[in-house]
């Protein structure tokens, strides 16, 4: 008990802490833990009803029906769901894959048949580029727009890792998937299946690939199937690969191709005859190319074509000049001595292309004091050609300005009839015509083409063919199964196919001529 004149203590009062606001999303720093960080943005945006971030299952195949799947990607296939997760299965989710057991290595996102708004692309847009192991990324059926596909499309080149790109089965009208393709893109994989692409898509698409003034120098693979691309389109596409020496793999399966599109498609993987933009193109190349070695690095700057129009002009008189020297003294050598070193001092744009490439092909070869080729002895990057670094050592500056990047048109030509032809597209490996309507007409084109190209073809240091179309897929046109020409380009594919093999289901049985097994 305390004394009266004691005063209890005074309790200090208590001060109410202030609540803290709201969390901002904007302000929120990725992990890189892709559940936890989906999880917390969608909270902080409080969306009701948030997708759920899981692990994909997937379903392993057995190799014998690889043929029969082949229309169908590895992202198509998965494995039921457990049976404790059949109710959550039908809830817009955020499926992933794991490189190892740690949530933050995340290589693969997949969201599948629910709609992505803008709200979703800013949750993207802060948790994918957090991913440094992502390499792909699978929207089937999203309802993309043209205004969330293109902010998507900002999103992907943030990924640095990013390689394949699937976005099947959204639709868009305007059809801004070339965006996917431009020069400056880092994508390889590209899959567009069942997005209605016609042929004013297709004409975009094929620019993006390859025109005279830019090329796309990373895709290796491309998937257009099931659309309506028709002969139109695939003319488009085909003069798309006029220039393109990247793009391996190309599918245009299940589309309304005929004889037409089929032929043109033939004719640019067989030997070509140049256009007159590509001509003055390549003139114009092989002139930069030669100007650039002639002159000293310290004094090289970016010609304009100013530039390049008054160095035309100049050159016709120096041929004027060596035109009537080698008229006047056609029967002596002496003259013709004259009219060889006229030929030297003249410009290289108004001789003959294929000489003006050898020149520059022995000259590099002198440089390098060797006999063999430049390719053996250069390491051709898809920038620029670099060299080992011993010969880095030895060669001097002009020798590393040597050539940024080896355009399609500087290749070697041979001139047919009053045409410069190049040697046609031999970097396309696999080729799928399947499910169109050509006839043996188109098919005829297309065994001629890879007859010109086994003719044609290098043969490597195992003795085997190299350059053109390894895998031709044209079945399930309007063309009858058993005719001649299908017959022969089948066996003609299966000495060129180098994964096909003879597929052993089980033992093998003892054939009737085999004597029978003594007990």
């Amino acid at each position: 008990m305390r004394k009266k004149s004691e005063k209890p203590p005074k309790e200090k009062p208590v001060t109410p802490v202030e609540e803290e606001g709201p969390k901002s999303a904007e302000d929120y720093v990725c992990t890189g833990n892709l559940e936890h960080d989906f999880t917390e943005l969608c909270a902080r945006m409080e969306l009701v009803e948030a997708p759920i971030v899981t692990l994909r299952h997937q379903a392993v195949i057995p190799s014998g029906l690889f043929d029969e799947m082949e229309s169908l990607t590895a992202s198509d296939v998965s494995s039921a769901p457990p049976m404790k997760d059949q109710i959550s299965f039908f809830r817009p989710s955020v499926q992933m894959e794991l490189e190892n057991d740690d949530p933050k290595s995340v290589k693969a996102v997949y969201i599948r048949g629910w709609m992505i708004d803008q709200r979703y692309i800013f949750i993207l847009q802060k948790c994918l580029p957090a991913l440094s192991l992502l390499h792909t990324v699978n929207l089937w059926n999203v309802g993309l727009t043209e205004t969330t596909f293109t902010a998507f499309i900002a999103v992907l080149r943030q990924c640095i890792n990013l390689k394949s790109v699937v976005l099947d089965g959204n639709p868009i009208p305007r059809q801004p998937y070339h965006l996917l393709l431009s020069e400056d893109s880092l994508f390889q994989h590209v899959t567009l299946r069942n997005n209605k692409i016609d042929d004013a898509g297709a004409k975009l698409i094929g620019e993006a690939l390859s025109t005279t003034k830019k090329c796309n120098r990373n895709l290796l693979t491309l998937n257009l199937s099931y659309n309506h691309i028709t002969d139109v389109g695939a003319a488009h596409i085909a003069d798309g690969l006029r220039l393109n020496r990247t793009l391996l793999w190309l599918t245009l399966a299940y589309n309304q191709i005929g004889d037409r599109g089929a032929i043109k498609i033939a004719e640019v993987l067989s030997p070509f005859a140049l256009t007159h933009q590509e001509v003055v193109e390549r003139r114009l190349l092989l002139l930069d190319s030669h100007e650039r070695q002639r002159s000293p690095i310290s004094s090289r700057r970016p010609e304009s074509k100013s530039d390049r129009s008054s160095s035309h002009l100049g050159s016709g008189t120096n041929l004027d000049k060596l035109e009537k020297s080698a008229k006047s003294g056609r029967n002596t050598s002496k003259k013709k001595d004259k009219v060889e070193k006229g030929l030297k001092e003249q410009p290289i744009l108004d001789r003959p292309i294929a000489s003006v490439t050898q020149m520059l092909l022995k000259k590099e070869e002198a440089r390098m004091g060797k006999r063999g080729s430049i390719a053996s002895d250069l390491r051709i990057s898809k920038t620029k050609v670099t060299r080992s670094g011993k010969d880095k050592r030895n060669i001097g500056q002009e020798h590393e300005q040597f050539v940024e990047f080896l355009h399609p048109l500087v290749e070697f030509a041979e001139h047919r009839a009053g045409q410069i032809q190049l040697s046609g597209n031999i970097c396309l490996l696999s080729l799928n015509l399947t499910h169109n309507r050509i006839t043996e007409t188109g098919l005829k084109s297309l065994l001629m083409m890879v007859r010109t190209q086994i003719q044609n073809a290098k043969l490597s240091h195992d003795g085997r063919s190299t350059g053109g179309l390894l895998r031709l897929a044209v079945a399930k046109n309007i063309f009858p199964p058993a005719c001649e020409t299908y017959t022969q380009l089948h066996d003609l594919m299966l000495t060129r196919d180098p994964v096909t093999k003879h597929r052993v289901v089980c033992s093998p049985m003892p054939s009737h001529s085999d004597p029978p097994p003594q007990s």
